[in-house]
């Protein structure tokens, strides 16, 4: 970023983290400038044509090595997700759908789970699994790095207490609970509870089977919930009702990965708008200023003067942002920007990145011209998996 020029962003409209609506945003190096106001001398304008910028989108729930591989499942519909986990883990050796899980593909199909996050407008995604050595590389997108996690009752039984007693207080704890429609998914929250598992730093990701009992014995202990609509629609037929924790401002969502979810975290917000359970304006929330809060993340989720440079311009659909947010696809998506640097965009952003000092290729993004940082493309083309849609100009 040395040498850089700072942005202005106008003929917008900046959806603050309060919900305040400004006509302008300017990025200085890593940082917002200032949010509102005319461009000053030696920045550089970038006229939006009335597209909407939000806080870079935060990914609260995925696993970033499991999206190269298509939506699987072996019986109509699960009574809880241990009849998935044992329909699906002896196939890793034997299903030729699953022929790619080799521990030499790892760094590709983690780079595809990044890829993915980046051309949907993630700039921070919490991947639900240990971080693995290529997410201590550079990255397409930031990764949350300070949490403590389980996968499951279900997967690691009487180690989960241990977990939670091991991971610091002030990060996020982090674990998929209530996965399920039978007894047993609805008896997990009370099972947390009397291990002492839940506290102001538990995040439950989906929670399928809590009710309104049972959210507020987690929300009385300051925990919290990570939404995955489409997973659930797929593996149960329903999904988390939601309302009492989106009350709370406990409320994030996540796309899980492509074996069980729709794709990306726009089709996440699709279908979560689709259930008409809260507003758009709390679903815009739960992927930018909520989802930050749960997870820890005191650097994300805003735009202010002085915030990180992390941004998501979205083209206009309704003159509503947060209709437009919920009801966008990452064809609708056009730029991503993280620590300043734009990384993925339309064509018209060419003078951003030039302006930002940004070395940049041109792809194809399900048919259409895009633009994609160099570093990125550089990579990606080495890869042994591919993100679906993306493809390389020569």
């Amino acid at each position: 970023m040395w040498g850089s020029a700072a942005v202005t962003f106008v003929n917008t409209i900046v959806v603050g983290s309060d919900g305040r609506l400004s006509e302008s945003v300017t990025v200085r190096g890593k940082r917002v400038a200032r949010v509102g106001g005319a461009p000053q001398r030696g920045e550089v304008a970038i006229d939006l044509d009335g597209a909407f910028i939000y806080p870079g989108l935060v990914n609260a729930h995925d696993h970033l090595e499991l999206n190269s591989f298509a939506r699987l499942k072996w019986r109509e519909q699960h009574a809880n997700v241990r009849e998935w986990i044992a329909d699906f883990q002896p196939r890793f050796a034997a299903d030729p759908r699953l022929a790619g899980a080799r521990a030499d593909t790892l760094a590709s199909r983690v780079w595809v789970g990044g890829l993915k996050n980046l051309l949907s407008g993630v700039t921070t995604v919490c991947h639900h699994n240990p971080l693995h050595r290529p997410l201590s590389r550079r990255f397409p997108v930031r990764v949350v790095r300070r949490f403590g996690l389980s996968h499951s009752l279900q997967i690691d039984g009487d180690r989960v207490a241990s977990a939670y007693r091991e991971t610091p207080p002030e990060w996020p704890w982090i674990i998929h609970a209530a996965e399920g429609i039978d007894e047993e998914a609805r008896n997990e929250v009370g099972t947390l509870g009397c291990m002492g598992c839940l506290g102001p730093n538990s995040v439950l990701v989906h929670g399928v089977a809590i009710d309104e009992e049972r959210a507020a014995a987690v929300l009385q202990r300051g925990g919290s919930l990570v939404w995955c609509p489409t997973s659930n629609h797929f593996l149960f037929g329903r999904t988390a009702r939601v309302a009492p924790f989106n009350r709370a401002g406990r409320l994030a969502i996540g796309s899980d990965s492509r074996l069980s979810g729709e794709g990306d975290l726009l089709d996440e917000l699709r279908a979560a708008h689709g259930t008409r359970q809260i507003s758009a304006e709390s679903l815009c929330r739960a992927v930018t200023s909520s989802a930050a809060r749960l997870l820890r993340q005191t650097d994300a989720g805003e735009l202010h003067a002085g915030a990180r440079a992390d941004l998501t311009i979205v083209r206009r659909i309704d003159d509503d942002p947060y209709e437009s947010l919920v009801r966008a696809k990452r064809a609708d998506v056009r730029l991503t920007m993280i620590d300043g640097a734009p990384l993925f965009a339309d064509t018209s952003f060419e003078s951003t990145f030039v302006a930002r000092r940004t070395a940049f290729r041109r792809v194809r993004v399900d048919g259409s011209p895009r633009l994609l940082a160099r570093w990125i493309v550089n990579r990606a083309s080495s890869l042994g998996v591919n993100e679906p849609g993306l493809e390389m100009e020569p």
